[in-house]
């Protein structure tokens, strides 16, 4: 019989290549728990595949234009509350 689901957990290599990572790396995360995981007997690991998402979503690189309207936003609140406006 076989059992299919939406959302399918991923072995820990399948977890690793979905990352583009190496087996190794994947379990120094686990270890720092930086990557959430599933462990329901004790003994095998599983990743679901929008925790993996999330978790590549977590290291963004904000773009030039971000970064200029931040550091607009900044100086603007630095002024005022400098009296300088």
């Amino acid at each position: 019989m076989q059992y299919e689901t939406e959302n399918p957990l991923f072995t820990t290599t399948e977890a690793a290549a979905y990352l583009g990572i190496t087996r190794s790396y994947l379990y120094k995360l686990m270890m720092w728990r930086k990557v959430p995981y599933y462990k329901p007997r004790g003994k095998l690991c599983f990743f679901d595949k929008s925790d993996l998402d999330e978790y590549n979503r977590r290291y963004r690189v904000q773009s030039e234009d971000e970064l200029e309207g931040q550091s607009e936003a900044y100086m603007l609140r630095k002024r005022i509350h400098e009296g300088l406006l």
